[in-house]
C-alpha cells in the first residue's frame, strides 16, 4: 500500500503528463501505479508557474521532470532531477522531505 506522500507525487506526476500528452495529441504514459493514483489525481494540489519558480528559488521546492532520460537529456528545466515517471515509485527515496515536490513532463 503507498503512504500519502507517494501517491500524491504520483498523481500530480500523472496528472502533468496526461494534460501535455492532450497538448500534444500523443497518448498519456501508463499510471505509476494502481487505482489510488486516479483517485488522488483529483485532490493534488496545483500551483501556477510562478508559484512554483518562486518556491524553487526559495529553496522550499525541487522541480522533478518524469519524462525518460533521453527526453530530460536533450532539455530540462535547470536544477531539475530526473526521476521518469515509471521510476517515481521506485525512486521515492532520493526525494527531499522537507521540499515540495514539483513534477513536469513538458
Amino acid at each position: 500500500m503507498m503512504n500519502w506522500k507517494t501517491s500524491v507525487v504520483a498523481a500530480v506526476a500523472l496528472t502533468a503528463c496526461v494534460a501535455q500528452a492532450q497538448l500534444a495529441k500523443e497518448p498519456a504514459p501508463a499510471p505509476a501505479s494502481t487505482q489510488t493514483v486516479a483517485n488522488d489525481q483529483k485532490s493534488a494540489r496545483r500551483i501556477t508557474r510562478d508559484q512554483a519558480i518562486e518556491k524553487v528559488h526559495a529553496k522550499t521546492a525541487i522541480f522533478v521532470d518524469v519524462r525518460a532520460k533521453d527526453q530530460y537529456e536533450i532539455s530540462h528545466i535547470t536544477g531539475a532531477i530526473n526521476i521518469p515517471l515509471t521510476e517515481l515509485i521506485a525512486r521515492m527515496k532520493e526525494l527531499p522531505k522537507n521540499r515540495m515536490i514539483i513534477t513536469y513532463c513538458a
